[in-house]
């Protein structure tokens, strides 16, 4: 099976400084911006301003359209940023054009003038297309150095957002490349840190692909792609700028891309799916990938003996719990940091223990979460799967932070690990 993309005739880059000294010459500000960037990047970024494809040009803050200011804060803008945008008499507008695939040039190209001269002016650089704010020094590091290589994660970011069976992730940044972006829906909470890193390299490693067909296609409107496709962890530790260590490029793991245009006012996305064959759930597909990429598997199941100790880890955990529902609700736990709660099976006679990631809370009575474990005495749990627990099974809590684990609470595990 294939996924057919249609190719953009061209890709666009802007940047925004805004200050309040702007330069009198922009086209000379901005070659001089161009004399801070190293190696052959310097050469074609002169080359591009003397051309068609590139233009900087200076405009009164209250002659533009206004900055995304509400964007920027929901990407991680501060205060001090958002005032300094707002106090602006000037925008420089940076913009260069350029054909999808790879290398992303017009991107370089506008970020390394921009960061120069917002570096030149004391302005605030701006990236409408993440929208970011972003620190100069930083922006211009972002860039290929000598050996032509540039981190592929300071150009593709994955924001996520919390729903009632899971995190959504996206990427945001393979437009650059002319691509639709990334998705992946329903990933269980305590995989959040995982799954950025595996969206990461499942950009890098879509980037390669498209830049290979786009090029074979050389100018037709359309190419086609396998709908497979195969990450590996080299391919998210590349995207990070670190260097795989030897087993790195033995882990891999095969996922599906969906096309998916729901609404035609809005772009098409490609949504990460399991692979055909695959018949088990969804929450199970994503936490395997993660283990097979990462080496990060369930929460283990534990028997624990039912004496003194443990009777009253649980009566404290119990006592604290409508504490941590009012904290949940509240909007305490954030995206690296998660409420989890043991919680009790039963089939029959048997009794088991289970850990679950707090997803949904509405009524004091019963919760809706996803499972960190494989249950033994139920096949239908199982790592990824949503749940529902009742509140009188609930036996413990804690708070649980992605590469930490739990940070506060778990007083039954205190008693498990003989504390």
């Amino acid at each position: 099976m294939e996924i057919v993309l249609s190719v953009p005739e061209n890709v666009m880059a802007t940047y925004v400084v805004a200050t309040t000294r702007p330069p009198a010459d922009p086209v000379a500000a901005a070659r001089d911006a161009a004399g801070r960037v190293v190696g052959p990047l310097r050469e074609a970024v002169l080359k591009m301003l003397d051309g068609p494809l590139m233009s900087v040009t200076v405009v009164p803050a209250g002659d533009a359209p206004p900055l995304p200011i509400d964007h920027l804060r929901i990407f991680g803008a501060q205060a001090e940023g958002l005032r300094a945008i707002l106090d602006a008499t000037h925008y420089v507008v940076c913009q260069a054009v350029f054909g999808a695939g790879w290398p992303p040039a017009h991107e370089w190209h506008a970020r390394a003038v921009a960061a120069g001269i917002a570096a030149d002016t004391g302005g605030t650089l701006v990236d409408l297309f993440t929208p970011q704010i972003l620190d100069p020094a930083a922006a211009l590091a972002s860039l290929p150095g000598p050996d032509g290589r540039s981190l592929f994660s300071a150009w593709v970011a994955v924001p996520q957002s919390t729903g009632d069976r899971g995190l959504w992730m996206t990427t945001r940044g393979l437009g650059r490349f002319g691509l639709p972006e990334l998705q992946v829906l329903d990933v269980p909470p305590t995989l959040a840190r995982a799954w950025t890193s595996a969206l990461t390299g499942l950009a890098r490693a879509l980037v390669v692909r498209w830049a290979q067909a786009v090029e074979r296609a050389r100018g037709e409107a359309f190419v086609r792609i396998p709908h497979d496709l195969t990450v590996t962890e080299a391919d998210a530790v590349f995207a990070y700028g670190s260097i795989p260590g030897p087993d790195a490029g033995q882990r891999s793991a095969l996922v599906q891309l969906r096309l998916d245009v729901d609404d035609p006012d809005l772009d098409a996305v490609l949504t990460v799916v399991p692979p055909d064959g695959f018949s088990f759930s969804a929450g199970e597909f994503l936490a395997r990938v993660a283990a097979e990429l990462f080496g990060v598997e369930s929460t283990s199941v534990r028997h624990a003996p039912d004496d003194e100790r443990m009777q009253a880890a649980v009566a404290t955990a119990r006592e604290a719990l409508p504490q941590a529902r009012t904290r949940f609700l509240a909007g305490e736990f954030g995206q690296d940091q998660h409420l989890i709660v043991k919680h009790r099976l039963t089939r029959g006679e048997a009794t088991e223990l289970i850990w679950s990631t707090v997803t949904l809370w509405p009524d004091a009575r019963r919760l809706h979460g996803v499972s960190m474990s494989d249950a033994e005495i139920d096949p239908a749990v199982r790592t990824g799967r949503p749940t529902v627990v009742r509140e009188p099974e609930v036996v413990d809590w804690g708070v649980w932070v992605d590469g930490e684990g739990i940070v506060e609470g778990g007083w039954t595990n205190a008693v498990l690990a003989g504390e």
